[in-house]
């Protein structure tokens, strides 16, 4: 912050005789870009109003200018220690690549590629979830840069090793950038691979254990915002050299607690995170069925629904409740987006997923139920089934 602060300062006086703002940009300027998304909130909010005050509503234009000095300090700091300085390098990352013209960005796509790729092994998911943002925007603008660099599946299998990671956003993420990147190549094959994946994970809910895991058992629970997260040891604990001496950074971190990735394919050696289960990953897969809908409602065949209706069925474990939110919210995607006879002929068995996630008295799917069964209204009205529905929602509200 001090730092913000002094940048700030330095811009707001005239610059030293025989210097010009120009000598002070390819210096600062990244630097004041990438803060506008460190997670510390009182930076980046500090840090966006300095780059308005110093820009003048030219920001996207100094960046295009001094670009080459800024891609190369992203890069930089995607190798920081810090995990929230790699995911704030990622996020900036993102930002050149949709905000900029890909001409200006030809030179660099390669090493952005090679830095990204690494930041998708990150031990932190923070990092993996930008990181994944950032390429699907990335590689759906330079699908052919990215095939000659050699990915010619486009890095399929990094994009499916995080729609199946256990955190519900990175798997959220890494839906909506495949699609992003389906829709700006329009490859046949690599469009029936990523549908090839969807049945083999729903398919895969039949090994699900009843005894579940998933994000939500790391949550905090009963305690509002800016709550402590640190975790309170005692005895010989508390005394653990690895938390003695230590540098600290802002947000107290540790450093380096979260293990960066490792170059080389960007693979996940030696990062400790639980494994996901079955019902993880058919969750990641049916995100991917809302967003195919979004980009192509055309391809969701019967057959793509029916397989998320098959992975509703499954309600033998713990955590179907989750499973049923992400349905409910697919199904307004395809509500939204399909043809109405197509969602019609499954209305009767979407209204039942919709009653299944109420019964289950969690109030994450009964919200996306409520919210689902209003997209529904709106689209086709108000018909005897709905209202129906809602008598069967109101008296399984009154027994929960």
């Amino acid at each position: 912050m001090a730092a913000s602060r002094a940048v700030r300062t330095l811009f707001e006086v005239d610059p030293p005789s025989g210097y010009t703002r120009d000598d002070i940009y390819p210096i600062l300027l990244p630097a004041m870009c990438l803060n506008r998304y460190y997670v510390a909130e009182g930076v980046r909010i500090y840090s966006q109003d300095t780059w308005c005050r110093v820009t003048q509503g030219e920001g996207r234009k100094l960046l295009g200018q001094y670009l080459v000095p800024a891609v190369d300090y992203y890069i930089q700091q995607s190798d920081a220690d810090n995990h929230a300085v790699r995911e704030a390098s990622c996020a900036s990352m993102a930002e050149i690549v949709t905000k900029l013209d890909p001409n200006l960005l030809l030179p660099c796509v390669s090493k952005l590629l090679d830095a990204l790729i690494v930041c998708f092994g990150d031990e932190s998911w923070p990092v993996r979830d930008a990181a994944c943002v950032a390429l699907g925007s990335l590689i759906s603008t330079f699908p052919n840069e990215t095939r000659a660099a050699g990915y010619d599946n486009l890095m399929a299998t990094q994009f499916l090793r995080n729609l199946s990671d256990s955190i519900p956003s990175v798997r959220d993420g890494a839906a909506k950038s495949i699609a992003a990147i389906l829709k700006s190549v329009g490859d046949q094959n690599l469009f029936q691979h990523y549908i090839n994946h969807i049945v083999e994970k729903i398919d895969g809910l039949s090994k699900q254990p009843k005894e579940s895991h998933g994000a939500e058992s790391s949550r905090v629970s009963g305690k509002g915002p800016g709550a402590s997260h640190v975790t309170v040891h005692s005895g010989d604990a508390a005394h653990d050299s690895r938390h003695t001496d230590q540098v600290m950074y802002s947000c107290g971190s540790l450093a380096p607690k979260l293990q960066k990735g490792r170059k080389g394919g960007g693979c996940h050696n030696g990062l400790h995170q639980r494994a996901s289960e079955p019902w993880e990953e058919a969750d990641g897969a049916i995100r991917l069925i809302g967003q195919i809908s979004d980009k192509f409602p055309n391809r969701v065949t019967d057959d793509l629904i029916e397989q998320l209706l098959k992975g509703c069925e499954h309600r033998n474990y713990t955590h179907y409740p989750y499973f049923l939110e992400t349905a409910c919210d697919v199904i307004v995607q395809l509500c939204n987006h399909l043809e109405k006879p197509q969602f019609k002929k499954y209305m009767d068995a979407f209204l039942e997923v919709l009653a299944t996630a109420v019964e289950s008295k969690l109030p994450l799917a009964v919200n996306a139920a409520s919210e689902c069964l209003k997209a529904i209204g709106n689209r086709f009205g108000q018909p005897c089934y709905v209202v129906e529905l809602k008598v069967t929602l109101m008296h399984l509200f009154l027994k929960t």
